[in-house]
């Protein structure tokens, strides 16, 4: 029978197991006896992380230290009881994705488990495993591209699921959003990563995405980077440019206030060296 794993937006994670005329709940999963909580929009991937023949846990969440949890399994396959966590590394970094959505699967064919990630900004980061199996190993972060011209994306808060839907042989990716859509994208070749992505937004949150007034703005560097950020009516006019400077690696905190700007629909647009993201808030 199938069962279903379920996170929410509270950070826990819900067994349902099937009995045969529908699923129950049966627990909210726990280590050393205490509901796991992640904080905030749990994501959660089974997998035999380190190849013991015993189901482990990763987790995604909303913010933290790092974004990707992994629990491993102290009991048995059958009878699976979890501990403490480590958080899933990259370069000696915990990874970090502002609402990470992990997926393991191996994308690049050499047989070996990867991690592939949404988060809130709508791109889909891939971490290749230079380790083995039992013991993986992430040194680089690259973002999937279309064969065509830009990147894989949905639209904040993207999840992902791999498969080889049409039988020829290539994974292809299915990407569903905030926005209730599902984008299919077929696997015509080999694939498309960046080859040298410089990790220069970590994370970016927005903090309240309604106001009357102010909002608070925090974001991670990975690199000392050049920074401009902007904010644009829904029009499309560049209202106010609040951010042009080089900063540093590390975390960065300032607050906006909305001076004279009419309540409406307003994004701000964050650019580092070459990488943008944009958010959107509503002003009352």
């Amino acid at each position: 029978m199938r069962d279903i794993l379920v996170g929410d937006r509270n950070g826990y994670v819900m067994l349902f197991l099937e009995t045969g005329s529908g699923l129950t709940l049966a627990d909210t999963i726990r280590a050393s006896g205490t509901i796991i909580d992640v904080g905030g929009n749990s994501n959660p991937e089974v997998q035999d992380w380190n190849e013991d023949g015993k189901k482990d846990l990763l987790i995604g969440a909303e913010s933290g230290t790092g974004t990707i949890r992994i629990y491993l399994n102290q009991g048995t396959d059958a009878n699976p009881v979890f501990t403490t966590y480590t958080y899933a590394y990259c370069a000696g970094s915990p990874i970090y994705h502002y609402r990470a959505t992990p997926r393991v699967y191996d994308l690049d064919g050499d047989s070996k488990k990867d991690i592939i990630v949404g988060d809130q900004y709508t791109y889909i980061y891939f971490y290749r495993n230079t380790g083995t199996n039992a013991s993986p190993v992430f040194n680089t972060r690259d973002t999937l591209r279309l064969t065509t011209s830009g990147y894989i994306t949905g639209n904040q808060a993207s999840r992902i699921y791999c498969s080889d839907f049409n039988g020829d042989g290539a994974v292809d990716m299915w990407v569903s959003d905030f926005d209730g859509f599902i984008r299919y994208f077929q696997n015509t070749v080999l694939p498309g990563v960046e080859e040298t992505e410089q990790n220069a937004i970590i994370a970016l949150s927005i903090t309240p995405s309604i106001t009357r007034n102010t909002v608070t703005i925090n974001y991670s560097l990975g690199l000392k980077s050049d920074i401009r950020m902007e904010v644009y009516s829904a029009d499309g006019r560049m209202v106010e440019n609040i951010v042009d400077r080089i900063e540093d690696v590390g975390n960065h905190q300032l607050t906006w206030h909305k001076k004279t700007l009419q309540p409406g629909i307003y994004f701000f647009k964050m650019t580092v060296n070459n990488e943008t993201t944009t958010q959107k808030i509503v002003i009352l």
